[in-house]
C-alpha cells in the first residue's frame, strides 16, 4: 500500500491543538509527518518534533534540513525518544557521498536518508548513496528510477499537490503505487483525515475519534 507523508506548517496558536491534528493522522494511517528547519516560525522545528515524538508511537518524524550543519548534537535524543523513527530529508549536493556520511556521522542507530531531487538524473546519480529519494515528477519518473533501484528498501517518494477530490486522490495514489513508488508527501490540509481513512471504513473508528476528540 502507498504511504502517505505530510508536511505540517509551523505550530499557529494554540500547540494543543497542533499535536492533535498529529495524532489524528497518525491514527488515520499517515507514514510520516514532515517539518523544515528553513521554516520561520515561533516553536524550534527540533523542539516540535521532540514534543511530536511524546504524543506518537508509530508515525515518522520527517524533518527537511539544508546541510549536516542543519543536523544538531540532539538528533541523537531525537532517535532515542522516538524509537528510532527519525527521517532527514536533504538535497545530495556536488558530493553525496560525504554528506550521507556526515549526517550518518557516529550515530548508533542512526536516522534514515532520503534525498530531495528535482530530476531523475540527478535521482540516479546519487539514489545509491541514501536510503531512498524524494522526487518531483510523476508516475513516469518513479517507473524509471525503480526500474534502476529495485530493491524493496529503497524508498521512493514522490513530493506532489493534494488534488481537489476523493476521486483524484484515488486516480493518483493508484498510479503512483502501480509505477512502484512508496509513498507520496503532500502538504497539511484538513481533507487528509478522511482522505487516508479510505472510503468504505466504519465509522466508529475509535482511535480515530478519540485522537479527533
Amino acid at each position: 500500500m502507498l504511504r502517505v507523508g505530510v508536511r505540517l506548517p509551523d505550530a499557529p496558536g494554540r500547540i494543543g491543538d497542533y499535536l492533535a491534528d498529529v495524532t489524528a493522522l497518525e491514527a488515520a494511517g499517515a507514514d510520516s509527518i514532515w517539518l523544515d528547519t528553513s521554516t520561520e516560525g515561533s516553536i524550534e522545528p527540533w523542539i516540535l518534533l521532540g514534543a511530536i515524538a511524546a504524543v506518537t508511537h508509530r508515525v515518522r518524524l520527517g524533518i527537511r534540513v539544508g546541510s549536516e550543519a542543519g543536523v544538531p548534537v540532539t538528533v541523537n535524543t531525537l532517535m532515542r525518544l522516538s524509537g528510532g523513527r527519525v527521517v532527514l530529508g536533504t538535497r545530495p549536493g556536488r558530493e553525496p557521498g560525504a554528506l550521507v556520511e556526515k549526517l550518518k556521522g557516529p550515530r548508533s542507530p542512526s536516522p534514515s536518508i532520503l534525498f530531495i531531487c528535482d530530476t531523475n538524473v540527478e535521482a540516479e546519480r546519487s539514489a545509491a548513496l541514501a536510503d531512498g529519494v524524494i522526487l518531483a515528477g510523476g508516475e513516469g519518473d518513479v517507473r524509471t528510477l525503480r526500474a534502476a533501484r529495485s530493491q524493496d528498501d529503497f524508498e521512493l517518494w514522490v513530493d506532489a499537490p493534494l488534488p481537489g477530490d476523493r476521486a483524484g486522490w484515488a486516480n493518483l495514489t493508484a498510479a503512483l503505487e502501480a509505477a512502484g513508488a512508496t509513498g507520496i508527501l503532500v502538504s497539511w490540509d484538513p481533507r487528509l483525515i478522511d482522505l487516508l481513512r479510505g472510503a468504505g471504513e466504519p465509522d466508529d473508528r475509535i482511535d480515530l475519534l478519540i485522537a479527533t476528540g
